[in-house]
């Protein structure tokens, strides 16, 4: 053989073993290419004996069964030293010679593989998730990636949730305030993550007594691993803060109530002065006594006004979204956030603390691009008698597509507000939030459920399967007229 020949073999049998180590690695996986990966390797290996055999055998390979197969694999290092192995193999198969050719196949996606790949590029595009920070819009259309939408809600939850949702009626009736036009009859729940049981979490949130306001607020667990410091402090000051500006602006004429609300989350902010950041939304009613709601949304918290209406052919469940917010991101899971960091004045005390990493941190990143509450998302909603308002941070909307929330709802809504006028009265706001809490986390903890969170992860390039474990922060306020 000639030096050119002899190369051009060996490069041939280079580039055979590469292709089997990758095949056999494609074996080992759980991809969907696992049985193309195992028809090819079965290929490459006949392909491997052919040459050593004679093309005289190699109709006989094409018939082997898969023992027969197997039982070859494992003999390969003997067939080279067995000169007779051609009489045996032809007292086992009396076949005629196959054209080499046959070996010369593509191996190829099976004509299903095929379809589902076009059905992907033919999706239409209101089906597809929507990467956000999304446009801002007052109205959503009811819609919802939800594998199984449509199907008997009891189906596929567990009892002791569905159950939760059906026994959100008050036990005693609730006195009507003696100020007239509409309130927020509210009811909080929160369930921190697993791991942060002992600390409650860091999540906050307030409600106002009078019924005239209520917000969340998700303080950013990094300040705690990264520098030891509390990041519910921060999250607490600011909540706190926005209830005290609700109170004392809730019969202020003249008000705008989504400038209410901004005003609320502008002044929680000043009331800071723990280090941290948090993200957070603040709703607030008109103080004129007007059907509107104003809400200031900075970060990925998210509100949703849930409206029971009479069902009908095309639309058989009765609750659906009348408005919602969009969240901010800055890039996938990371969310617009306001913060408090210490500034130069701060500096030697840090250091004096043994908290120098914080000061270090802080002169690196500089404050150049930090959130204020101007860049916050401000909405004004037109609400009604017997609307739900549901507030929650992303640890409940990571987990619950809006149509599941729509049809947990329809399990509370549906005959109490078919019964008569003042059917929302009836409503206790506290258990429907825990309800909704309790959903989220089931969802949280099912690594195959598909997620509103798992769907922006894979959108942004990301492999997430299941939901997101994450403290959970629901505030359930239900319109009411007095």
């Amino acid at each position: 053989m000639c030096a050119s020949g002899l190369e051009k073999s060996n490069e041939k049998v280079v580039n055979t073993k590469v292709l089997e180590k990758q095949l056999q690695k494609l074996l080992a996986g759980s991809s969907h290419l696992q049985v193309h990966a195992q028809a090819s390797l079965k290929l490459l290996m006949r392909k491997k004996l052919r040459s050593k055999i004679g093309s005289r055998f190699e109709a006989k390979l094409d018939k082997f069964d898969g023992k027969l197969e197997e039982k070859l694999e494992n003999k390969e290092n003997e067939l080279e030293s067995k000169l007779d192995y051609e009489d045996e193999l032809e007292n086992k198969l009396d076949v005629k010679a196959t054209p080499a050719s046959q070996w010369m196949r593509q191996i190829s996606a099976p004509a299903a593989v095929q379809q589902m790949q076009e059905v992907k590029e033919v999706q239409p595009e209101e089906e597809r998730p929507v990467m956000r920070r999304e446009a801002k819009s007052a109205l959503l259309h009811h819609s919802s990636t939800c594998p199984g939408y449509g199907r008997p809600t009891p189906g596929f939850w567990p009892s002791f949730v569905v159950e939760l949702f059906q026994n959100v009626r008050r036990e005693k009736p609730v006195e009507a305030a003696s100020e007239s036009g509409f309130r927020l009859m509210c009811g909080s729940f929160q369930m921190p993550h697993p791991q942060k049981a002992s600390t409650g979490g860091e999540d906050s949130l307030f409600v106002c007594p009078n019924g005239s306001a209520a917000g969340v607020a998700d303080g950013v667990g990094e300040w705690q691993w990264r520098f030891g410091l509390d990041p519910r402090a921060f999250a607490d000051e600011l909540m706190h803060g926005a209830r005290t500006a609700g109170e004392q602006t809730q019969f202020q004429v003249g008000l705008a109530a989504e400038t209410r609300a901004a005003l609320m989350l502008s002044e929680g902010y000043q009331a800071t002065s723990s280090f941290g950041s948090a993200t957070a939304l603040v709703a607030a009613l008109d103080p004129s006594g007007e059907a509107k709601l104003g809400v200031a949304n900075l970060g990925d918290s998210g509100l949703r006004v849930l409206r029971w209406s009479e069902p009908s052919v095309d639309s058989p469940n009765s609750v659906h979204i009348a408005y919602r917010t969009s969240e901010q991101q800055h890039a996938f899971n990371c969310p617009f956030q306001l913060a408090r960091l210490p500034e130069p004045k701060d500096y030697a005390g840090l250091r004096a603390q043994g908290m120098g990493s914080l000061v270090r941190a802080v002169e690196k990143s500089g404050c150049s691009s930090q959130d204020l509450p101007a860049s916050a998302d401000a909405y004004t909603f037109e609400v009604q008698e017997g609307d739900v308002v549901l507030l929650g941070t992303d640890g409940f909307f990571d987990n619950l597509h809006d149509a599941e929330v729509c049809e947990l709802a329809h399990l509370s809504l549906e005959a109490t507000f078919r019964s008569n006028e003042k059917s929302a009265w009836q409503i206790d706001p506290t258990r429907l939030a825990q309800a909704y809490a309790e959903a989220a986390r089931v969802r949280s903890e099912d690594t195959a459920a598909r997620t509103p969170f798992g769907d922006l992860a894979r959108q942004a390039g990301l492999q997430h399967m299941g939901g997101k474990m994450d403290d959970i922060s629901v505030v359930v306020a239900v319109v009411v007229k007095v």
